[in-house]
């Protein structure tokens, strides 16, 4: 113990004892930090430096810039060098600001070699070590934090991520796109003639329903499911459109394949096998695509925007999505009256060192060109994945900042839905708040 962590420490115990009793419990041994000099002074802990080493001043004015002009109540995530915690007392129209430490170790280093008594003391400040999932704003997120966060704040730090790319992700699904326009221009025949997925609640109202995603976890219940498939009590099956070719090479034929992505085509799909199996998909799907489905198709939209001029001119089902066409698939099986629902393949992370079930091990054919790029392209894209979530086993599971953000949204649909039960049949995957583990049984 230094005497900085000593004084420092003091304070805190004097006025948050939890907060203090957590940070005396922690070790910071294992960190791999070490003085990193420039024109200022920072700390590098396991690489990520905790502040600007330019102009420490400067970074924490650009943070603090962010904030309304008129937030008088401020929530701090992370807490860097001390910086942005000890300029924002020095303005008096703050009148409470709510630090929240991330990483309780790396806060522990930090007081261990600098005074931080400044702010501490400042009776506008509350300090907080395990802060809720809930969203504070105005709020300053520091970023050197979230890199460092520690497993218990994960679900935080990728709320706080998608607060922070929220403008830049929905660049992507402007209701006046010209692509977009133009492929439900390409599509209207489909949307004017093919069935409302609504009308699929008179044939397939089912307590019992599974979700199939194409995660890597699929493939631990292909022989399960073929007994489920060939039993005349089975479940509703709804599958994502990825997960298809490995559930058919497995001889199981889910109801309904969901399909809402512009980019799926015949590289993802097995079109030629598709007889008897209903397609509901959204009006941003490949034209392609549904001119070779040869099951039945029901058309529904997404709650987006982009969908309302359409849905005002031709009313169809909408269904929840946030980026995954797990979100449709879940909402569809609740829309047709399912109370249980387990979720299989349904990963949101690159278990198995894979992207997906089935794909890493297809044999590609001579025609199969297109295949093979795109499965490549996954499989390079899994290799240098640098980001983490934890699964089911309370391991850190390699990810991409897009599957955690569709995991989160999930998350939040799930618990506006206590009426329904959720299951994971597998551990391997992301561990999703609000289900429950079970194994997959008749």
């Amino acid at each position: 113990m230094t005497e900085l962590f000593a004084s420092n420490l003091n304070i805190i115990v004097k006025r948050w004892p939890i907060v203090a009793a957590a940070i005396k419990n922690q070790t910071i041994n294992e960190l791999d930090a070490h003085l990193i000099n420039g024109r200022n002074q920072t700390i590098s802990v396991n690489g990520i430096q905790l502040s600007s080493r330019h102009d420490r001043i400067a970074e924490a004015r650009l943070f603090i810039s962010t904030l309304p002009a008129d937030a008088t109540h401020v929530t701090v995530y992370g807490v860097g060098m001390g910086d942005v915690p000890s300029l924002l007392i020095d303005n008096p129209k703050y009148l409470s600001i709510d630090v929240c430490i991330l990483n309780l170790s790396v806060f522990a280093l930090l007081i261990s070699y600098t005074d931080q008594s400044e702010w501490l003391k400042h009776p506008n400040i509350n300090l907080t070590a395990l802060p809720s999932t809930k969203l504070n704003f105005p709020n300053i997120a520091i970023t050197p934090d979230l890199a460092l966060v520690s497993d218990e704040n994960a679900t935080l730090r990728d709320l706080l991520v998608m607060e922070l790319n929220r403008e830049f992700s929905n660049q992507r699904h402007q209701s006046d796109d010209p692509a977009i326009l133009k492929r439900f221009e390409d599509n209207q025949l489909y949307i004017t003639h093919d069935p409302d997925a609504a009308s699929l609640i008179n044939s397939h109202s089912s307590y019992k329903a599974i979700v199939i995603g194409s995660g890597p976890s699929l493939e631990e219940h292909y022989d399960h499911l073929q007994q489920i498939n060939s039993s005349s009590h089975r479940p509703l099956i709804i599958a994502a459109d990825t997960a298809l070719r490995g559930l058919l090479h497995n001889n199981i034929k889910p109801d309904i394949v969901i399909c809402i992505d512009g980019l799926i085509g015949e590289y993802h799909l097995p079109l030629a096998s598709t007889h008897n199996i209903n397609l509901v998909y959204f009006p941003r799907v490949d034209p392609m695509v549904l001119n070779a489905w040869l099951g039945q198709r029901f058309i529904a939209y997404g709650g987006s925007k982009i969908y309302d001029q359409l849905a005002s001119r031709y009313p169809k089902l909408r269904l929840f999505t946030s980026g995954s066409v797990i979100h449709p698939a879940i909402d569809l099986a609740i829309k047709l009256k399912a109370k249980e629902i387990t979720l299989l393949g349904c990963d949101f992370c690159y278990c198995n060192n894979k992207s997906h079930a089935f794909w890493n091990d297809h044999k590609f054919g001579q025609n199969d060109i297109k295949e093979q790029i795109w499965v490549n392209a996954v499989i390079q894209k899994v290799k240098e994945a640098k980001h983490w979530l934890i699964n089911g086993k309370g391991q850190r599971i390699t990810t991409d900042l897009n599957l955690r953000a569709y995991l989160r949204h999930l998350e939040r649909y799930i618990a506006k839905h206590p009426e329904v039960k959720f299951y994971q049949a597998s551990l391997s995957g992301a561990k999703i708040r609000g289900s429950q583990y079970k194994d997959l049984i008749l």
